[in-house]
Parts: C-alpha cells; structure tokens; sequence
C-alpha cells in the first residue's frame, strides 16, 4: 500500500489538475454562450436563404449558370471543419469520420480544411489538402469566410472539381453535436423540407438574380456551417471537461478514503510499537 506521504501528494496533484478543467469548463462555457447568441441570430437567415437558392435554382436553366451545370462526377472538395485545440471528447474524430466517409478515392477527393485537427490527421495519412484555415475568431465574421468560398467556387467554375461538400457539426444541444454532410454545389433540390416557408418573386428575372445571388448564399451556408461548428466545439469541450472535473472528485474521495485508512494504520503501528517499547522496559 502507498505510503500516507504519496496519497498526499497524489491527491495535491488530482486537487490541481481539478482546478484547471473547471476553470476549462467554465471558460468553454462562456465562449459558447457568446457564439451561440450569434447562431441564433444567423439560424432563420441562413434557412431562408437556402430556401431561396433552391427555389431560384429550380426556376433557372441550369446551363445558364456555372454554379448550377450539373456534369460526370471525377472529383470532389471536402470543406472540413474542426478544431484548432484538443479536450473535446470523440468531437473531432466524429467529423473525420463523416468525411473520410465521402472519399471513395484519395487521388480524386481534395479537402479545405479550416482547423489544425482535421488537417493534422488528414496529411499525415497522404490525404489531398489544398488550403487550410485556422485561428479563426469566435464568434467568426462574414468576412473572413470570404476565401474559404472563392476556392470552392473557382475551382468548380474552371471544372477543377465536379462537386462540393461541407462538413461540420450541428449544434442540436450541450449533450449531442450532430457530424453534417451538406452538399453545396451543385446546386439541387432533392427533396421538399423547406416548402412552404415562403414564396419568392423574382425582379427582373430569376436568371438575373441568381448570378449575383449564388456565391453570396454559398458563402453564408459556410459561415452558418462554421458558427454551427464553433458552438458545437465549445460545448464538446464543456462537457469533456465537466467529465474530467467529476472523474478527479471521484478520484480525490477514493484517495481520501486511503490515506485516512493508511494514516489509521499508521497510528496503530505507533501504538502497537509504544505498548512493545513499554513491556521490554517494566521486564526489565
């Protein structure tokens, strides 16, 4: 059994460690309340105007449009979205998952990737990464999705890749961060979720709109992915660390529970040797 002097200083150690995931804890908690009121805010804009890219995609020729041409599929673009830090549980590993799951084969598959965990793990295993982006501000800004979209785009215009996904996590509670595949371009409507939220008109024309209505929509779905995927990171972490400060309570009342019992027979062994000492010295 462990000496009462290495229970101590275990338990010092377990009482520090405690101490850094609740301030954690706490930290990821705010960051995720102050991200979360911007996702809030961006939620039914970024329905709408999905809503509204695929209306205007459905009353549009789709040759008409470069965004739209649909084509044989060669090669495709993952934007991947994870984290630039670690302790937030299997968050990361999920995403990677989901994307790894989209690649049929490494040489026609390239990713964007905006985090340094997704882009670690995907070079060191020979995966094609084109642009990476991290360091991103929480909440992020429009503006700095901006190049994140003209890639996605240019490379489809100049017929470089043939289709374009998103991947991030959707934010559904603190508990449950929901891994996201979202095809971004082409553009198609393959089914009715989002009939009946409103009814558009179109001035001059639908043609019209569209060429100057497309990349900007495409670039807010990315902006919406990315706050959807902020939110959902910070409250991975929270929970983790929440997991952490509970397992080290845990941990520090087992251990109390020892050193008291160690501490307990250490002063019966005391005692036990005093009475020993005492019927040596009356014998003698």
């Amino acid at each position: 059994m462990a000496s009462v002097r290495d229970i101590r200083r275990h338990i010092r150690s377990i009482v520090n460690i405690k101490k850094i995931t609740k301030t954690m804890e706490k930290v990821a908690g705010a960051r995720m309340h102050k991200t979360t009121s911007v996702l809030l805010a961006s939620r039914p804009y970024a329905k709408l105007a999905w809503s509204l890219l695929l209306d205007l995609s459905a009353k549009t020729e789709r040759e008409l449009h470069p965004l739209l041409q649909t084509r044989p599929v060669k090669n495709k673009l993952g934007i991947l979205i994870t984290s630039d830090r670690g302790l937030c549980g299997a968050y990361n590993m999920n995403l990677i998952h989901a994307a790894l799951k989209l690649v049929a084969d490494k040489a026609t598959f390239s990713f964007i990737c905006v985090g340094k965990k997704g882009r670690d793990f995907l070079m060191r295993r020979g995966y094609k990464v084109i642009a990476e982006f991290s360091g991103l501000p929480a909440p992020v800004s429009f503006l700095q999705v901006g190049p994140i979209a003209q890639i996605a785009i240019k490379d489809f215009v100049d017929h470089i890749i043939d289709e374009v996904y998103v991947i991030y996590g959707e934010f559904v509670s603190n508990l449950i961060q929901k891994p996201t595949v979202l095809k971004l371009l082409p553009l198609q409507q393959e089914h009715d979720d989002n009939k009946g939220i409103a009814e558009f008109i179109y001035e001059p024309s639908a043609t019209e709109v569209i060429s100057n209505l497309v990349p900007r929509i495409i670039e807010y779905e990315i902006y919406a992915a990315l706050l959807e995927s902020q939110v959902s990171e910070f409250a991975a972490r929270m929970m983790a660390m929440k997991n952490a400060t509970d397992n080290a309570e845990n941990l520090i009342d087992g251990l109390v529970l020892s050193y008291n019992k160690a501490r307990q027979e250490g002063i019966t062994r005391e005692l036990a040797e005093l009475s020993s000492s005492k019927l040596i010295i009356e014998e003698q």
